[in-house]
């Protein structure tokens, strides 16, 4: 599934569209350079999953924020800070993939410890199109 994301209409849509199908268990892996939309992608799905979120910041230094929804706790991640797979542990995230609805950027130094089904979502920019495609994977 490919999406243009030139605008944050466009990027909040493909958002809502994703997150129609988050349940407890849904895990979310957000793949892009810097300033291609992750966070902003990020927050479109978790304010569609509980309209009474206001605010959405970047979990760069927290690592991980935590929002309710009425499906279940979300939880959003950022390992860009991670160094180890060890670390992946120290955070309780084992858990969370399987109960919580988890959003996770910069996921590659953890991605042979997420469940098989995670969704990818690749962020790219070419030129003056930005795009968004989501990989949903059994491998």
């Amino acid at each position: 599934m490919k999406f243009v994301c030139n605008t944050l209409q466009e990027t909040q849509k493909a958002a809502e569209y994703l997150a129609r199908a988050a349940k407890p268990g849904f895990c979310l892996a957000l793949f892009g350079d810097l300033g291609y939309g992750k966070t902003t992608f990020a927050k479109y799905f978790i304010k569609s999953l509980n309209r009474s979120v206001s605010d959405v910041p970047s979990p760069t230094f927290t690592i991980i924020q935590t929002y309710d929804s009425p499906i279940a706790e979300i939880w959003h991640v950022d390992c860009y800070r991670l160094k180890s797979k060890d670390e992946f542990y120290n955070l309780g995230l084992e858990d969370a993939l399987r109960h919580c609805i988890t959003i996770i950027e910069w996921p590659e130094v953890i991605m042979s410890l997420l469940p098989i089904d995670t969704v990818k979502a690749y962020f790219s920019y070419d030129g003056n199109i930005r795009q968004l495609f989501f990989r949903y994977c059994r491998s």
